[in-house]
Order: C-alpha cells, then sequence, then structure tokens
C-alpha cells in the first residue's frame, strides 16, 4: 500500500460515482468532475440519461459529494463521472438505478462506485446481468453492503469487490473477511466527508468506507490499467488485514 500511495495518484483514471449527484462547485473538487449525467423520468414515465454542463452539477441530499471527497482523499487525480439517480431523499426506483449503471457501462468506464444498495428482490436478476457484464467488459464496480436489514444488491454479487465498514483511523486501511459474501472493509465511521455549498460533516456507513476502497482500487488502475476485478481483488487481499 505504501508503494502505490507514494507512486500514484489515480490521474487518467476515469470513477463513476452512481449517487445523488455531486457538488460541482465545492472548492475540493474544482476540475475533478469531468462529465455529468442526470437519470430520472419524464411526465411519460420513461427514463432519461441526460448529459448536463459541467458547471450544473449539484447534489440534492448531500450523499453524493461525500463519497466523492471521500475518493479523491486516496486518489486526488481521478477524473470523476457523475452519474445522479438519487432525489433529494436519497432515494430512487430499481428501474432508474438500472439506467444509470447501464449508461457508465455503455461509456466503458473502468471504475464505478456504487455507495448504495436495494433489498427489492425484482431487481436483482437485471443488476446480476450487469455485474456479470461489466466483470466481462473489464469494468470493476465497487459497492456497500447495506447498512441494516440484509446485505444488498449488487454488493451480494461475486463479480463486484463489496465493502462493509469498520472504525479504522487510517484510511489506506483495508480489511478482509474470509469466507463472507462482503469480502473487505474499509473506514467508514466518524469520519469527515465533504459537503455541499463548500461545507464538511461527519459520517458513519458503507457508503463512506466503500470510496475509500475505489480510492485504492483507482491508485492500482493508474499503475496497472489493464487491471481485472479479480486482480484487483486478489491485490487488496494481499494488503489487507485479515479478520
Amino acid at each position: 500500500m505504501q508503494w502505490l500511495s507514494e507512486n500514484s495518484t489515480g490521474k487518467t483514471v476515469q470513477v463513476a460515482i452512481i449517487d445523488s449527484g455531486i457538488d460541482g462547485l465545492h472548492p475540493e473538487l474544482k476540475d475533478k468532475i469531468k462529465r455529468t449525467c442526470i437519470v430520472s423520468k419524464n411526465k411519460s414515465g420513461d427514463i432519461e440519461c441526460s448529459e448536463t454542463e459541467i458547471e450544473k452539477s449539484n447534489d440534492s441530499f448531500g450523499h453524493g459529494t461525500a463519497v466523492a471527497g471521500c475518493v479523491i482523499s486516496i486518489a486526488p487525480d481521478v477524473e470523476i463521472i457523475n452519474i445522479k439517480v438519487l432525489n433529494q431523499y436519497n432515494d430512487c426506483s430499481g428501474d432508474i438505478l438500472i439506467a444509470g449503471l447501464k449508461w457508465a457501462l455503455d461509456q466503458n468506464i473502468k471504475l464505478i462506485n456504487m455507495s448504495l444498495a436495494t433489498s427489492k428482490k425484482q431487481w436483482f436478476q437485471e443488476l446480476f446481468q450487469l455485474a456479470e457484464q461489466a466483470y466481462e467488459q473489464n469494468t470493476i464496480i465497487v459497492s456497500s453492503k447495506r447498512n441494516f436489514g440484509g446485505l444488498g444488491c449488487p454488493a451480494m454479487f461475486s463479480s463486484v469487490i463489496s465493502v462493509d465498514r469498520e472504525d479504522y483511523e487510517d484510511k489506506y486501511q483495508i480489511g478482509f473477511r474470509p469466507k463472507n459474501l462482503i469480502e473487505y472493509d474499509a473506514r467508514g465511521t466518524e469520519i469527515e466527508v465533504l459537503a455541499p455549498g463548500g461545507t464538511y460533516a461527519i459520517q458513519t456507513g458503507t457508503s463512506f468506507a466503500t470510496p475509500h476502497v475505489t480510492g485504492i482500487v483507482a491508485l492500482m488502475l493508474q499503475a496497472y490499467p489493464d487491471l481485472t476485478a479479480t486482480e484487483a481483488k486478489a491485490i487488496l487481499k494481499s494488503i489487507s488485514t485479515g479478520k
């Protein structure tokens, strides 16, 4: 881990953050966001994925801004692709989540952070197929376990890198959980995160552990651009602490 942190910054690596949007005017995120896509339903109920100007990038809840800040705390030079699916209540329907993930895969973005999950079984099959598609096209998905009420999807799928939270002080520390569907954990307890309006907040949750892992994978991808999800998991395991 020391070699990665000293020799890589995530430069040239694109990271899609599927979330509540990102405050593109936050001073610490200046020039980090390269594209913004808003996924929503029109008046007819059809889903639209619409790219908008980066300057209009906003976060209606604050979740995505916090997640983006965690990624750049590890990999400060990544290129963020902002995919807004969550509304002002930090919620969205399964079909909107699926459309956001499809859009990211269609853009061939190498690394995707999903600090969100669903427990509704009607969406499991399609999300499973998209996770498999990501694996086959060499896209790495890093996904959070639900904080409460089951593991959540897509974190429960073996084709993604799944993350729980721990109370580590070191932002680079990764834990490995053998014989567990949620294989890794990272710093996600009472950490300072970015908040909309150029401010900061203290947050706890798997949502904020996950982008720490995403940031570490981004460091790997700068060093090894053809890295696969399987190889990324192996490296994470090699630098992790056991449980």
